[in-house]
């Protein structure tokens, strides 16, 4: 008997046709498509769903929506879940309530009943937002579970992010770390960017853990993932997670600017205007801030805006540069109505237009941008009204605005609005001067100098003098030639 098998393989091997024999790839495809129609015309179901797929997405034949619904009702009918969930959702693009959509959701019950996850999932999306159904969280959440269950990967995402936020569901971070994890390691690449971002920022009660972060972002990453290559960008430009790496943090955040992550064009523009990556370049700055300004980010058209305004890395434009403030200002960006109260104070691209300007600085002071209190402050100020001046100046102050710590020691100094005190200008004074504001290191070098609220002290003054001087201050230098021309003459 032996013998005899070995003889018949002998003979099955011998005869098998050469691979020469064998159709093209062209004339394959037209004979699956072929044998596939034979089967489906006898009663197929599995092979009913597949030409339903082909005419759906216009594989090997012309699209046609109406073939599709045809070929998946058939399959559907034979109880052939994939089938019933793809022809409710094309049944479900109709308007709710309509026939159609009544119908979808009926196929999408049934395949749902069925076992299939992707539609529990689905049925769990739509009772969870209260399209097609009236919303129904506990029956959502249900429906969710059974999807997770059943190991569709992106319904154990969603139960994960429940759990652990605690939305709709008594909150468990172990548990819904597992099921994040379940999902990610079925290469799910969106639980793969949460479980970075939960790690790298340390969410919902989770430790901050930068190695397990890098280790999830490169997953997501290499699969092409945007969000996670911005962030793995993120991570090795500051060395988190792994050591720093700046070409390889520059090829990873162009890589998610490059597929549509605004985020990363706005970063590579911040990077690229501050030298970050080389030598200050702001004519490749203002490339990605407008791709990022493009897609709707408002930092980055406020920053582009910058840059028009002051003809940095591009031709200078008043014009261009208050569309885009414009833009940023009307998505909230404190920042834009700072710089357009700037571009009316100034006259720049229009006359000069005080009210504007405290118009427009008066919604980024209440917003809470200090430096916009400041300015705000400082116009009050000029214009006599010292109450609104000080409450403006005194809350920039506090917030760290240099220049509003520098005028609002000038207030105290002068007693306009509020009664003189030598000793609270040198504060304010010194606070602005140890942050680099020249004007107040030129201030409080009068009052050491002077001995004005302040113990006298010459040699402290001549180095305040001197760094305000260093940094173009000309009434310093006049100062400082001044005092050392007094120094002189007590030989």
């Amino acid at each position: 008997m032996r013998t005899i098998l070995t003889l018949l393989v002998t003979s099955l091997v011998c005869s098998a046709s050469p691979a020469s024999d064998l159709p093209t790839p062209d004339e394959a495809q037209k004979l699956a498509l072929a044998a596939y129609r034979a089967a489906a015309e006898a009663g197929e179901a599995t092979a009913q769903f597949k030409l339903g797929w082909f005419y759906a997405h216009g594989q090997w034949v012309a699209r046609d929506p109406t073939e599709a619904r045809r070929w998946y009702t058939r399959a559907a009918r034979q109880g052939e879940t994939a089938a019933q969930y793809n022809l409710a959702l094309q049944l479900l693009e109709a308007a709710p309530g309509s026939p159609d959509a009544q119908e979808g959701l009926a196929w999408l019950k049934q395949a749902a009943e069925g076992g299939l996850a992707r539609a529990q999932l689905k049925l769990a999306e739509l009772l969870e937002a209260g399209q097609h159904l009236a919303a129904d969280p506990a029956a959502a959440l249900a429906w969710l579970k059974r999807a997770a269950d059943g190991g569709e990967p992106a319904a154990q995402n969603n139960l994960g992010l429940r759990l652990l936020e605690g939305r709709g569901v008594e909150r468990d971070v172990q548990a819904g770390l597992a099921w994040l994890l379940r999902a990610a390691e079925a290469e799910y690449v969106t639980a793969q960017t949460n479980l970075g971002v939960i790690y790298m920022d340390g969410l919902h009660g989770v430790a901050v853990d930068p190695l397990a972060a890098v280790r999830w972002f490169s997953r997501a990453a290499d699969k092409g993932d945007a969000l996670a290559q911005y962030r793995l960008g993120l991570a090795l430009d500051k060395g988190l997670g792994a050591s720093r790496d700046a070409q390889k943090a520059l090829n990873w955040l162009k890589a998610a600017a490059q597929g549509g992550e605004r985020a990363a064009a706005t970063y590579l523009g911040l990077a690229y205007e501050a030298g970050s990556f080389g030598s200050a370049d702001p004519a490749t700055a203002a490339l990605w801030y407008r791709q990022a300004a493009e897609a709707g980010d408002a930092l980055a058209a406020n920053n582009l805006g910058v840059l028009l305004r002051d003809g940095r890395g591009v031709a200078q434009n008043h014009a261009e540069a208050r569309q885009w403030l414009q833009r940023a200002a009307q998505q909230g960006e404190l920042l834009a109505w700072y710089n357009l109260g700037l571009m009316h104070e100034q006259g720049q691209g229009g006359p000069v237009d005080e009210p504007a300007a405290l118009e427009h600085y008066q919604r980024a002071a209440e917003g809470g941008l200090p430096k916009a209190q400041g300015r705000l402050g400082w116009l009050h100020y000029k214009q006599g009204r010292y109450t609104e001046a000080l409450k403006w100046l005194t809350r920039a102050a506090e917030g760290g605005d240099a220049a509003a710590q520098n005028n609002l020691g000038v207030m105290y100094e002068q007693g306009k609005g509020v009664a003189k005190d030598y000793a609270q200008a040198a504060r304010w004074y010194r606070k602005a001067a140890e942050a680099g504001e020249r004007n107040a290191q030129n201030n409080l070098g009068v009052l050491l100098r002077d001995g004005i609220g302040v113990r006298k002290n010459v040699a402290e003054a001549i180095e305040w003098f001197k760094r305000a001087a260093a940094q173009g201050h000309v009434k310093a230098q006049l100062n400082l030639a001044q005092l050392y021309e007094q120094i002189s003459a007590k030989r």
